[in-house]
Order: C-alpha cells, then sequence, then structure tokens
C-alpha cells in the first residue's frame, strides 16, 4: 500500500491557519456533503471564529474549491515520481493506477460529493478542468510508450478519458464494497488497459 503523502508543514501562522481550515473543510464535506455545509460548520470543526474562516476564504464554494485543489495537488505529487520510479510501461501503468486508487480510496467521502457535484450541468466545466492535467499526464505516459516500441500509435487521448472514468466507476464501487484489494483492481485495470492500448510484451532470450 502506497504511504500516505509527505504533509509539508506550514511556514506561518496565516499559512497553518489555512490549512487547518481546508483539513476541516475537507471532514466536513466529506460528513455532511456540500449543500448540507456550512460556514459555521468548517469554522466549527477548525475551532476558529467564523470571521476568521471569512478572513481566508469568501465562500464555502471557495473553501470546497482550495480543499480539491489541494487534493489534486497532493496526489500529482505522490503520482509523478511513482511513475518515473517505475522500469516499463505496465509498471508504471500499475503504479499509476495504485496510487491514484489508494487516494482517493482514503478519502472516499469527498470523492463522494465531487462526484455529486460533477454531475451537475454547472459544475461539469470546473470538474473537466481539474482533470485535464492528468489527462495530459497519461496522454504523455501513453506517447513515451509508443516511442518505445510499447504500443501503437493511436488517439491517446480518448484512451486517457476512458482510463479516468473506469477508475472512477472503481472508486464507485469501493463506496459499497471498501474492503476491495486496490492492488487487485489496479492490476486487472492494467491488464485491461495494455490489451486496450495494443502493448507488445518485450521479446525474451531464449
Amino acid at each position: 500500500m502506497p504511504a500516505p503523502p509527505q504533509v509539508r508543514k506550514p511556514s506561518s501562522l496565516k499559512e497553518f491557519r489555512r490549512s487547518a481550515i481546508l483539513d476541516a473543510a475537507t471532514r466536513v464535506f466529506g460528513d455532511k456533503g456540500y449543500d448540507e455545509t456550512r460556514m459555521d460548520d468548517v469554522a466549527a470543526a477548525a475551532a476558529l471564529s467564523k470571521a476568521t474562516v471569512y478572513a481566508y476564504f469568501d465562500s464555502k464554494d471557495e473553501i470546497f474549491v482550495a480543499a480539491v485543489e489541494r487534493c489534486l495537488q497532493e496526489i500529482t505529487d505522490l503520482t509523478t515520481p511513482r511513475v518515473e520510479a517505475a522500469t516499463d510501461f505496465p509498471a508504471k501503468l500499475n503504479a499509476f493506477l495504485i496510487t491514484r486508487l489508494s487516494y482517493w480510496g482514503d478519502r472516499l467521502a469527498l470523492y463522494r460529493v465531487i462526484v455529486t457535484l460533477k454531475r451537475e450541468s454547472h459544475n461539469l466545466k470546473r470538474s473537466l478542468r481539474w482533470q485535464r492535467p492528468t489527462i495530459y499526464f497519461l496522454m504523455v505516459l501513453f506517447q513515451h510508450a509508443m516511442q518505445a516500441g510499447d504500443i501503437p500509435e493511436q488517439p491517446f487521448e480518448p484512451a486517457a478519458w476512458a482510463l479516468m472514468d473506469m477508475i472512477r466507476g472503481l472508486l464507485e464501487r469501493r463506496m459499497a464494497h471498501p474492503n476491495s484489494s486496490i492492488e487487485q483492481e489496479a492490476a486487472e485495470l492494467t491488464a485491461f488497459m495494455l490489451r486496450a492500448l495494443g502493448y507488445k510484451r518485450p521479446a525474451t532470450t531464449p
């Protein structure tokens, strides 16, 4: 199981309080959902006054966006070195999947809120913007595999979006079956994507 992200310690009181607000908001949004969460709830969870919370964030939505974007940065910081450390394309793809499934698997309550809001039309554009860096990351990964002769040339953006949709499906299933094996799910999805991308296994020397 991948280690939890190494959280950088806040370097000032302002940064410490902002981080505390986001930590509290992440818990509250996960527990109560977006619609039922109030600024008073976030302030109480952070053990701060509502006026202090408003000094850092103008609205509940601004807090929600900041909390989600912090999660996205954390998962990027975890994923990049693990994928780079893997020695071949199947291992890199598996490292990407395990990291992503593990990270959100530990934050299913917040993930449920994100997915629910995404389905509302006025939030779709923001959700797509959040996913775009990951789509680019996958496209580069696939491009490098193609250049190495591991997979044939093909439209990589649709493949990246399809993989993200399958990850979402696994995480939604995990909400109902939280004890399923992340390693097994990642291995099965890795094998599926390798077949879909036309992965060519390296020839072995007799």
